[in-house]
């Protein structure tokens, strides 16, 4: 039977000369090309009330969670920082139930970017709200803009082995567009990688079933299709 992998998805707030004021929910084709390529169904779960967490949970095998806008402060106990970017409380809150509940009903989660740090979040852990000025020894591009989404541009180092042997090279590089990090790691999570300069840029927790990268696979798939390795990865340990 097809697996069937939930997506939650993220939301125009803003008018604009597209749109105008229909506001839409959305999903980023890469991630579904990912999920769809590995042999598993996407299902995109629009954002709602968190009281449907249970039942969209209840449709799907896994979770994945995306990238999008920076993670509320407030559901790490901080006010925000002067370069706190925009922040969408209805995500936030959405995703924070499904992750919880995906956890509850044993079923696997896969976070991207933004992703990642939900789950730590979930968990009780802390982000970096601004990386540039919070993180004293930054020394690596986070965020490699203006350079193509699909190249490449900082090296990992590995803390031991984990669910990414084999699927991502030792000496790959990996792409980053982010200004959040996470901070304090929540207890329970094992970390995978980081950056050369120390950021966490992958954690696991194999008891929990969950599995978390900071860079975006999605967007190197359109010219390195050996990235299509990590959600196939993901897909088999549903």
């Amino acid at each position: 039977m097809v697996k069937k992998i939930g997506i939650p998805s993220n939301n125009v707030l803003h008018a604009n000369p597209r749109f105008g004021t229909n506001y839409v929910d959305y999903m980023q084709k890469n991630y579904i090309d990912g999920v769809a390529n590995a042999g598993a169904l996407p299902i995109i779960l629009p954002i709602g009330d968190t009281k449907l967490a249970e039942d969209y949970i209840n449709t799907v095998d896994a979770l994945l969670l995306a990238g999008g806008q920076d993670v509320s402060p407030e559901y790490f106990g901080e006010e925000p920082h002067l370069k706190l970017a925009e922040i969408d409380h209805g995500r936030d809150d959405f995703e924070l139930a499904l992750v919880r509940e995906a956890i509850r009903q044993e079923k696997p989660i896969f976070g991207i970017c933004r992703g990642l740090q939900v789950i730590n979040v979930a968990l009780g852990g802390t982000l970096y709200q601004d990386l540039p000025s919070q993180y004293a020894g930054m020394t690596v591009k986070h965020n490699q803009y203006p350079t193509k989404w699909y190249m490449p541009t900082h090296h990992l180092v590995w803390q031991g082995h984990s669910w990414l042997d084999g699927v991502v090279d030792e000496t790959a590089l990996v792409n980053s567009f982010h200004h959040q990090a996470v901070k304090d790691l929540a207890e329970g999570l094992t970390l995978d990688a980081t950056s050369t300069d120390g950021v966490i840029e992958a954690f696991s927790d194999e008891l929990r079933h969950l599995y978390a990268v900071q860079w975006h696979p999605e967007m190197l798939l359109m010219a390195h299709p050996e990235t299509q390795k990590l959600f196939n990865a993901f897909v088999a340990k549903i």
